[in-house]
């Protein structure tokens, strides 16, 4: 594990945390105005968890409530787990995040067609383009890449490094990329560089039987149940299955300041620096997993995650110490989340105006 004492002092420090009457409240009022059935949040005060508070359900149906180990789709949330652990490998000398991907695994980058298939159609991409995508062009949204390609032959939309254009397409070719390099899977990849660090001990980037027992049901914005996704393979930037508590646990590993540590001040320290600005109404930056937003002389760094009936946002500031991590079983969820950000970080936002925190 990364800390040691650290993590002893904050395994102390969460036995003894208080409840949060304004963090209750806020999630119940809402749920309520939002029509939402159940939410998970957690707030985060000095680099220590202060509260996990839940309300409502995580299966209408059966009316059995969210807990703090209630099991979310996290969505886009996962995007700042496999920056992290791509990052933290990159520090130990084996990889350069700004080398030509290519360099590492040779064109043609066979594609799955259908990412989520046991047996997927592939193609076969030679554009030299490819020459120009680097690890940092993917994790800050600048490979050129769409978002999805889906079963549609893939072609770059802009020149790598000429625009912010945000693709989970470019996280599943840097995926195959690290599992040729590191000579690992992708779960055990994730696992060892921020899974394991993190004590993220039940979170997974691939669907578990054993997890449905804790698993929340999704809603659409109707309020019709969502089929539950069973993902057979991982999407670094989609399908991460957490808690809030375990999620809360990952915030609070990347906020830790571990000088000593060289990995995870560096993986951290690359993460947390603005890599492109991203224009429009409500402009912000990105970093490497995340979006940034400056507040005086600290970055805030977000992530938000939106699909199909699950919602979930985290926002955090590393210098503060202070974050909020928001879990909601609802298309409508983020709706929710300005009143809640504003009732317990507070402060003026811009970026939940911003068409990236709209987008669906």
């Amino acid at each position: 594990m990364l800390f040691g004492g650290a993590a002893a002092a904050q395994r102390a420090g969460q036995i003894q945390r208080e409840r949060s009457p304004v963090l209750q409240k806020a999630i119940a009022d809402a749920s309520k105005q939002f029509k939402i059935p159940g939410i998970g949040a957690a707030i985060i005060e000095h680099g220590q968890l202060r509260a996990v508070e839940v309300f409502g359900a995580r299966d209408l149906k059966s009316g059995a409530p969210v807990t703090a180990d209630t099991l979310f789709e996290a969505g886009s949330l996962g995007e700042p787990v496999y920056a992290y652990s791509v990052l933290a490998f990159a520090a130990s000398g084996q990889f350069n995040p700004s080398a030509p991907l290519p360099g590492y695994l040779p064109l043609p980058y066979l594609r799955a067609m259908d990412w989520n298939a046991t047996n997927p159609d592939t193609e076969k991409l030679y554009d030299p383009l490819f020459n120009q995508i680097t690890a940092i062009r993917v994790m800050n949204h600048t490979a050129g890449m769409p978002d999805w390609a889906g079963k549609q032959h893939l072609q770059l939309q802009l020149a790598p490094g000429q625009k912010w254009s945000y693709s989970n397409e470019g996280y599943l070719y840097l995926q195959q990329v690290m599992e040729h390099v590191s000579g690992e899977s992708f779960s055990a990849f994730v696992t060892r560089h921020a899974l394991s660090p993190s004590r993220m001990v039940r979170g997974s980037f691939t669907w578990r039987d054993a997890d449905a027992a804790s698993a929340a049901t999704g809603y659409d914005a109707a309020g019709s149940p969502v089929e539950i996704h069973h993902y057979v393979q991982p999407a670094a930037g989609s399908t991460l299955i957490t808690s809030v508590r375990e999620y809360a646990q990952f915030v609070q590993f990347l906020m830790a300041s571990a000088p000593a540590q060289r990995a995870h001040e560096s993986a951290v320290s690359l993460m947390l620096a603005p890599s492109v600005s991203v224009a429009g109404p409500a402009p912000f930056s990105w970093g490497l997993g995340v979006a940034l937003e400056k507040n005086g002389d600290d970055f805030y760094f977000m992530q938000r995650g939106r699909g199909a009936g699950f919602a979930s946002f985290v926002i955090a500031s590393r210098s503060t110490g202070s974050a909020l991590v928001i879990f909601i079983n609802s298309a409508n969820g983020l709706e929710a989340v300005p009143d809640i950000v504003r009732a317990t970080i507070g402060g003026n936002h811009p970026i939940l105006n911003s068409a990236f925190f709209r987008a669906h």
